[in-house]
């Protein structure tokens, strides 16, 4: 008898166990990330933070990726995403906004407001963009499927082509957004004064830190994707509540809460730069290595989200452009988009399972509207037989 047929719990167990194992590592990752950018210089410090929270996300995704479940890792990204630009940035305008004593300078109370960085801008601009990138795969389909007379077999092999060339060209803008931060703009980008010049301790050191916690978020992380279909068959949660909203806030829960801390020490620009980093990094990075893992690896992620995931996500990034259009904020925003995630949340609670569909590999020629000729033609000749 099986281990889990004498203890049915074992595997959630082993899922709430790994769920939480995978916070303190992740924050040891983060002191030695935090000690590297110190010695890099502060135009680094949002861009490893982000990167640092995202790598968590990244090897959770990458087993689900290798495992064939592919509905949950579209959902992890959105999620992702979405987490950070409503509850994230939401907590972070309440909490750097709200009318402390110190703050309030004889202003009516609940009336601060603060005025945001560049960035910020930048960033709501390439979410839109994101955006665009993201939705023209659930478009195309959507349009192709009524006219597709393959078996859905064309449609399938031009969004996989559709979905590496978009992974493609988003690389290529996160690249271009590098050189913004890092080169051209990198003192319109960053707020020096509330860079924290700490001593570097020893660099080896942070070295062997990454890479003991790295070790165990990938021994961790394998075990919470192994368990993720038994928890949601014990609770009911679709693989849609368990992308959108579970996985995000465990892979950069320390993100999270670092943010929100440095906005509470009025430290405003630095934490909505990490949460905007960490944003823009998974819809131009983290997205696009998952699809091209999956692209050499023969799992053909494609970014065919459904109706209600690339809808939210829009709407969740026009709410936010609308929010920053006039480079200030207050708490009263912030509680709106708080408020906005929890009706996403509500939605995915009751979303019903998504099974993860496994199209076929199939010959597609990137060169062409169509599969190759040989495969069409046997297409063609099956149907032919068939009337």
């Amino acid at each position: 008898m099986h281990l889990e047929e004498r203890f049915p719990d074992v595997f959630y167990l082993n899922f709430i166990f790994n769920f939480l194992a995978i916070i303190p590592l992740s924050n040891i990752m983060t002191i030695g990330v935090e000690d590297l950018s110190a010695f890099l210089g502060p135009k680094y410090q949002a861009v490893l933070h982000a990167l640092s929270g995202n790598f968590v996300e990244l090897v959770i995704e990458s087993y689900a990726l290798m495992d064939g479940r592919y509905a949950i890792v579209r959902s992890a990204v959105l999620g992702s995403i979405l987490c950070n630009i409503t509850l994230v940035l939401g907590i972070t305008f309440v909490v750097g906004s709200w009318p402390t004593a110190r703050r309030r300078d004889g202003k009516p109370a609940l009336h601060t407001e603060f005025e945001i960085g560049t960035f910020v801008d930048t960033s709501s601009s390439i979410l839109a963009l994101a955006f665009l990138a993201l939705m023209i795969p659930a478009a195309f389909k959507i349009a192709a499927v009524p006219v597709d007379t393959t078996d859905h077999r064309l449609v399938d092999c031009n969004l996989q082509n559709i979905s590496h060339a978009t992974a493609i060209i988003l690389m290529l803008v996160f690249i271009g957004l590098l050189v913004f931060q890092l080169k051209t703009h990198a003192h319109e980008v960053i707020d020096v004064k509330e860079f924290d010049h700490h001593k570097i301790y020893n660099w080896l050191f942070d070295i062997i830190l990454i890479a003991g916690s790295v070790a165990g978020i990938t021994i961790c992380a394998r075990t919470l994707v192994s368990s993720i279909e038994e928890l949601g068959d014990k609770f009911e949660l679709g693989t849609g509540f368990i992308g959108i909203v579970l996985l995000p806030l465990c892979g950069t829960f320390i993100e999270h809460y670092q943010a929100i801390a440095e906005a509470a020490r009025d430290k405003v620009d630095t934490a909505i730069s990490v949460i905007l980093n960490t944003s823009v990094q998974m819809a131009l990075l983290i997205a696009p290595i998952l699809v091209s893992v999956g692209w050499i690896y023969g799992r053909p992620l494609t970014l065919d989200f459904n109706i209600l995931e690339i809808s939210v996500l829009g709407c969740a990034i026009l709410i936010v452009n609308y929010l920053v259009a006039d480079n200030k904020v207050h708490w009263l925003e912030g509680y709106m988009l708080i408020v906005s995630y929890v009706l996403i949340a509500i939605a995915f609670f009751y979303l019903p399972n998504l099974h993860d569909e496994h199209p076929p590999i199939l010959d597609c020629n990137p060169w062409s509207r169509n599969l190759n000729k040989t495969k069409v033609e046997g297409i063609g000749e099956a149907g032919g037989a068939e009337g």
